[in-house]
């Protein structure tokens, strides 16, 4: 198989995998929504009548072992740790045009048990549309197991668990986590700063056709690389070698005593793994 043909059905096999998750998104079961209006939050209507924006928040209780996940569609989605046992959800819904309304945009909020979900929900498609940003405090300990929107970036700072983000146009950022990474984009950098890295049976997955990925290992690291792109660099601090079969451009590398799997794939960006973010 020529080199042209092989890049193109790495790229294709990529977009395919990444697009995948967001054809369920909006199609799980509606459930009931209760959304608390933030005092002072909302923003007045201008001389055309429509609101540019609404603000509301919610707390919601859940133990640390529990598991969060968003589904939203147009906006960014930032989650922060704590030491509590609840989830502070702040959600501002801005609209792009006089034809977007805020009102009418809904956050569906799933409650059950050991799980949290939370769904933007738009009405009928208008020429302008709204746009939802999510901002949660989480317990340190939680499973982020679904972080998904198409247009906006993911930003994760000092959770424990594990980790899965994905964005169709945006960037990917988490900074001093640890546990199992999938972070995934189709136009958007991803970077990752790895507190620890996860148990042997977990792993670190980085993924994007059009962008560049970094990655921070925590130290005294032990890993097993994979580093893969069809046009770009790859800088890492670590010894590498070329892998030997035949068309197959991916670069690979022990630190440590090697253990858990760590796994860098773009299309059009470069690779750079670093010991502190300073050498990125």
């Amino acid at each position: 198989m020529d080199t042209s043909r092989k890049e193109l059905l790495v790229r294709v096999g990529m977009v395919l995998s990444l697009l995948a998750p967001f054809a369920t998104v909006g199609s799980a079961k509606r459930c009931l929504v209760q959304e608390q209006a933030m005092e002072g939050g909302g923003g007045g209507r201008l001389k055309g009548g429509w609101a540019p924006s609404r603000v509301w928040a919610t707390r919601v209780p859940l133990a640390p072992a529990g598991s969060v996940a968003v589904e939203n569609v147009q906006g960014d989605i930032t989650v922060e740790a704590w030491d509590r046992a609840e989830v502070a959800v702040t959600v501002a819904k801005t609209a792009t045009g006089p034809s977007a309304n805020p009102d009418e945009v809904r956050i569906e909020v799933d409650s059950k048990g050991q799980s949290l979900t939370l769904r933007t929900v738009y009405p009928q498609p208008s020429d302008d549309t709204v746009r939802v940003d999510y901002r949660l405090r989480v317990p340190r300990q939680v499973c982020l197991e679904r972080l998904r929107t198409v247009e906006g970036s993911i930003t994760v700072r000092g959770t424990e668990g594990s980790v899965n983000a994905r964005t169709l146009n945006g960037n990917i950022e988490q900074r001093n986590v640890s546990g199992s990474v999938v972070a995934r984009a189709m136009n958007g950098n991803v970077l990752v700063s790895l507190r620890a890295l996860p148990e042997k049976d977990g792993a670190v997955q980085m993924d994007t056709v059009n962008g560049h990925l970094f990655l921070v290992l925590p130290p005294e690291a032990s890993a097993d690389l994979q580093l893969s792109t069809v046009a770009g660099r790859i800088s890492c601090d670590y010894p590498t070698t070329v892998s030997q079969l035949l068309g197959d451009t991916s670069r690979r590398a022990r630190v440590g005593q090697g253990g858990a799997q760590v796994r860098l794939r773009t299309v059009r960006g470069n690779i750079s793994v670093a010991e502190s973010e300073e050498l990125l």
